[in-house]
């Protein structure tokens, strides 16, 4: 939603929290937690996996085997996922 449907400059931490927070998450521990170094390399990790499946932006949903790339695609991944 903050980054498509109403875009902020998520890359901005304050802004990032404040939107974080007005989702029902806690903004402050998320940005604290993109600081860890654990955490940032299981990002490093999972970029290059999916990388490696074939992903090239975001955001990419992968059912099985299948890619999806765009929010576009997101009731096909609903339906995907309930069949």
């Amino acid at each position: 939603h903050h980054m498509w449907e109403a875009p902020k400059k998520m890359d901005d931490a304050e802004i990032f929290a404040a939107a974080m927070n007005e989702s029902g998450f806690d903004g402050a521990a998320l940005v604290e937690g993109a600081q860890n170094t654990a955490i940032k390399q299981k990002l490093i990790d999972n970029t290059a996996a999916a990388v490696e499946r074939g992903a090239f932006g975001i955001p990419t949903f992968f059912v099985g085997d299948d890619m999806f790339f765009g929010k576009e695609r997101l009731d096909q991944v609903e339906a995907m996922l309930a069949a």
